[in-house]
C-alpha cells in the first residue's frame, strides 16, 4: 500500500530537494516520514490536504499552514518511520529502536522507583524499558510543539503502561505487531487540546524507507 507510486507523487518538490541535499539514510528517512505523513492525511483528510505544504515550527513541530485545524507528527528511528494525524487536536508521535540508557539517564526521565527497577534489570529489557518510558516523554512535548526545550523528562510514565495523561494530553501506546526477526522498536503517540478525544490515526512502517518505493 505504501509503495504506490500515486503515495511517492503525493512529495512536494521542496521536499525532495531537501533530501537531495542530506546524506542518502536521512534522505530515506525523511522521505519516508513525509509520504507516510501524507498518506495518513489523504485518509483523514483528502487528497486536496495530503498534497499542501508541511512546514516547521520554530521548535521544529511541523505544521499545515492552509489547515490549522490538522495536527500533524512524523517520528524517525532506526529502519523505521512513524506519522500520526489529529483532527481538531494537537498529535505528537515518537518511535525508538532500544539503545541501553546511562544510570544518568535513568535517574533523569524515570520516577526513582522506576529508575531503580529498570537499573536492576539485563541490558536489553532496560533498554526495551526506558524506550517505552521515553517515547511517551517525546510524544508529549512533540505534541505541545516544545521538543526538548519542553523538559521531556518531567513527563512521568511507567514503562508497561498503555495509556496514561500529561496535564490536558492524553497518550497511548498503538498497536503494534512486531515482524518475526524485526529490530525491537517502542511507539507512542500524545494528543491534546482543545479536545482530548482518540479521533486521530497513526501509521508505523518497517524497513529502510526508498525514496523511489515506500512512504513514511
Amino acid at each position: 500500500m505504501l509503495a504506490t507510486p500515486r503515495a511517492v507523487k503525493r512529495l512536494r518538490p521542496e521536499e525532495c530537494r531537501s533530501a537531495a541535499s542530506m546524506a542518502a539514510w536521512r534522505a530515506r528517512e525523511h522521505l519516508a516520514g513525509r509520504a507516510l505523513l501524507r498518506l495518513l492525511l489523504a485518509e483523514v483528510a483528502g487528497e486536496e490536504d495530503a498534497r499542501a505544504p508541511v512546514v516547521p515550527e520554530p521548535n521544529g513541530r511541523p505544521r499545515l499552514p492552509d489547515c490549522q485545524n490538522t495536527g500533524v507528527s512524523i517520528s524517525h528511528s532506526g529502519p523505521y518511520a512513524a506519522a500520526a494525524v489529529a483532527t481538531g487536536l494537537d498529535v505528537g508521535v515518537d518511535a525508538q529502536v532500544p539503545r541501553p540508557p546511562s544510570a544518568a539517564l535513568l535517574r533523569r526521565c524515570c520516577a526513582p522507583g522506576t529508575a531503580a527497577r529498570l537499573a536492576n534489570l539485563p541490558s536489553e529489557r532496560a533498554a526495551l524499558a526506558f524506550a517505552q518510558v521515553w517515547t511517551v516523554q517525546e510524544a508529549c512535548v512533540k505534541a505541545r510543539g516544545t521538543g526538548l526545550s519542553g523538559a521531556p523528562w518531567r513527563v512521568r510514565a511507567d514503562p508497561d503502561g498503555q495509556a496514561g495523561t500529561w496535564g490536558a494530553l492524553h497518550w497511548r501506546r498503538p498497536p503494534w505487531h512486531d515482524a518475526v526477526g524485526a529490530e525491537p522498536v517502542a511507539l507512542a503517540c500524545a494528543f491534546g487540546p482543545p479536545e482530548a478525544h482518540p479521533a486521530h490515526l497513526v501509521a508505523a512502517s518497517h524497513g529502510r524507507p526508498d525514496p523511489e518505493s515506500r512512504a513514511s
